[in-house]
């Protein structure tokens, strides 16, 4: 569920920010947060020298409202990645804003808990040790984060998944093509155009597990 901003809105209190444009880094200080009216912005964070890719957000999509719920630093970096009309709003507007619009509440509430298992899925999916489950996995996180498990033959653009891919894994892209090539030799995804189509959510799931279980236990 997203927020949804009017251009009056914008007005009070919108900005424009280009592509490739820092919003805000890892370790500042959190004193505002961010609605996307229009555009892309990406969340991402160092770790172990390794930038990793957290999110892609879009229209209607907020960030940065933890470090004004917490007051603590930022956890991650933000950048635009596209031209971006942001909705810039203080600590003190959002605290007025939830005190009067419950549904604010609710909508970040819901967004919190939808985080929340995303960041649970990355980081199994980055703990496992071969490159076949964290690709996997990666990919899987990607469909949920569309609402997309469960839908058959859901297409995605190629280029654009491998380099997300890449850059959530934290692997090589060859490595990624080559575990890509796999999956496809086992027709559970299919290069079709200029899109990645994913036959059966489901059946990569349970292909997901089968990787899981030989992780664990070498079988």
């Amino acid at each position: 569920m997203g927020l949804k901003v009017s251009d009056e809105v914008f007005k009070r209190y919108g900005r424009i920010y280009q592509p490739g444009e820092i919003v805000f880094r890892e370790g500042d200080a959190g004193e505002t947060m961010f609605i996307i009216q229009e555009g892309e912005v990406r969340i991402h964070k160092r770790v172990r020298d390794q930038e990793t890719t957290l999110a892609v957000l879009k229209d209607g999509d907020f960030f940065g409202e933890m470090a004004i719920i917490d007051k603590e630093p930022r956890s991650a970096s933000a950048t635009s990645e596209t031209e971006s009309r942001l909705i810039v709003l203080s600590d003190e507007i959002f605290e007025s804003q939830i005190q009067t619009n419950p549904k604010i509440i609710m909508a970040i509430v819901r967004k919190m808990s939808e985080r929340l298992r995303n960041a649970d899925r990355q980081i199994k999916a980055l703990m496992m040790r071969d490159s076949h489950s964290r690709v996997t996995g990666t990919l899987i996180l990607l469909l949920s984060k569309t609402g997309a498990i469960g839908e058959k033959d859901r297409r995605f653009p190629w280029d654009k998944n491998i380099d997300e891919l890449t850059t959530m894994t934290g692997l090589p892209m060859e490595r990624v093509e080559e575990v890509i090539g796999i999956l496809q030799s086992a027709k559970k995804i299919e290069h079709d155009g200029g899109d990645m189509v994913i036959h059966d959510a489901e059946d990569l799931e349970r292909f997901m597990t089968y990787l899981e279980l030989k992780d664990e236990f070498g079988v």
